[in-house]
């Protein structure tokens, strides 16, 4: 079962604030170098979908340490939204790879209950992007979150 948890790191020289806060029918994690919640996504997915398909085995990480995110998995912007098709992109993959950890670590706690909706709050930075895909600066900011959110499940 999922507490309440919170945390700060430092990515690239910004503090970056992570908080989980399970509530009886969802999950709200927030993810923030602003101090605001920002662009709020909720993340679903049919309770009778697999969580991890046998093609999803092989993890598209290149660190090998992130679960791929299954292809059942449906976003809805609830608040906010992205100031450019990157950033709408970027917000994905985030809200995306969160939902799956949430998932798998739940997963793990309570089998065979129905799997809760997870709403995630992203503000991050602005970072200057000229080529279209992610640069170097949004991958190294996007693993550092994903394993200080690691690292808060797996105490809960």
């Amino acid at each position: 079962m999922l507490n309440f948890s919170q945390t700060s790191v430092d990515v690239d020289g910004v503090q970056t604030d992570v908080l989980v806060q399970p509530f009886a029918d969802r999950i709200l994690v927030l993810i923030t170098q602003l101090g605001k919640v920002g662009n709020l996504i909720q993340v679903s997915m049919p309770s009778t979908a697999p969580l991890v398909s046998s093609e999803a085995s092989e993890s598209s990480d290149p660190m090998g340490l992130l679960p791929t995110p299954p292809v059942a998995i449906q976003l809805r912007s609830l608040l906010g939204s992205a100031s450019s098709e990157h950033l709408q992109t970027l917000h994905s993959l985030y809200a995306a790879q969160i939902a799956t950890l949430v998932w798998l670590t739940e997963d793990q706690a309570l089998v065979g209950s129905s799997r809760r909706s997870i709403i995630v709050g992203i503000a991050l930075q602005k970072v200057t992007n000229e080529g279209g895909g992610l640069n170097e600066r949004e991958k190294r900011m996007f693993h550092a979150i994903m394993e200080a959110l690691m690292g808060m499940l797996k105490q809960s």
